[in-house]
């Protein structure tokens, strides 16, 4: 998290300890650990080590054709599958156009009904999730389309975790 324009910027250990349990008793839905005021050297060396960051998403996927468990069961043998991935549609106007290779680690699905399933991922960070999913009129190769052979949109997503050894730990 930054902050912008703080009306402090200089913390005591005790002070960031209080802040980080009132954040921790406030919500189940987040955790916060090991909260401190980093340099910008130190958010720079984070920044250069994105592309090995992980991703784990959970998906409810809509299929146009019906589909049985089987259909699905195939997905939780793929691992490691490599994926380029031009400059989505949605994102073209502030990004540059370029074509990105990308991991995804592993998946798993669960059959909901014979149009529907959960489809649980874990990425390298930048995958375009929707556009693996879509396809995104054949810019994302492979996608979830091709695997399944029907066409396939995202009805939800939600990121579950996001896998990095940062911010370095602070001692008890």
């Amino acid at each position: 998290m930054e902050l912008l324009n703080p009306h402090r910027s200089r913390f005591h250990r005790e002070e960031m300890k209080q802040l980080q349990e009132i954040i921790n008793k406030s919500s189940e839905k987040i955790r916060v650990r090991d909260l401190q005021i980093v340099s910008r050297d130190a958010m720079s060396r984070m920044k250069e080590g994105e592309e090995e960051k992980t991703k784990s998403y959970m998906a409810l996927i809509w299929t146009q054709r019906e589909i049985q468990k089987e259909d699905v069961a195939f997905i939780d043998d793929i691992k490691d599958l490599m994926v380029d991935q031009k400059t989505p549609l949605r994102v073209l106007h502030r990004r540059t156009l370029a074509v990105r290779q990308r991991v995804v680690h592993s998946m798993n699905a669960r059959y909901l009904d014979p149009h529907h399933f959960y489809l649980g991922l874990k990425t390298q960070a930048g995958t375009y999730i929707k556009e693996f999913v879509h396809g995104d009129f054949g810019r994302t190769k492979p996608n979830l389309c091709e695997l399944l052979k029907t066409d396939a949109d995202i009805l939800e997503l939600d990121v579950e975790s996001v896998d990095v050894d940062w911010p370095p730990a602070i001692p008890e």
